[in-house]
């Protein structure tokens, strides 16, 4: 989605995400940010994490599902634009994690191989 904020985002492309509310887990999370922000339902069991990035006090965990559906189902809610993009040939103006993040994902969708990956900054 392109980014509205926080500022440093501004007219970038990140993955949709969100902060994990009081007793809700990180995948629970996700599945209600991914409905509030493109109205699009999916279940926790549907997706596979990948990677997890962990800070002196944060950690962000990444998960990958494979979407079949109608591309239409998808849409902006929020005042951040939700669209589709090439896997393959992301734009230029995406976080800079993702150029190396969505290839890492597309692996463990296809060849799984590796359980997750832990990057520690």
């Amino acid at each position: 989605m392109e980014k509205t904020h926080p500022e440093w985002q501004k007219g970038k492309l990140n993955g949709i995400g969100g902060k994990v509310e009081k007793e809700e887990s990180d995948l629970e999370c996700l599945v209600r940010e991914i409905e509030e922000e493109t109205s699009l339902q999916t279940k926790p069991e549907a997706w596979t994490q990948f990677a997890s990035m962990i800070g002196e006090d944060w950690q962000v965990n990444f998960y990958v599902t494979a979407y079949d559906g109608p591309e239409e189902s998808v849409k902006t809610v929020t005042d951040e634009k939700v669209g589709w993009y090439s896997a393959n040939d992301l734009p230029s103006k995406v976080i800079t994690d993702l150029i190396w993040l969505v290839p890492l994902a597309l692996d463990k969708l296809k060849n799984n191989k590796f359980k997750m990956v832990e990057i520690k900054v």
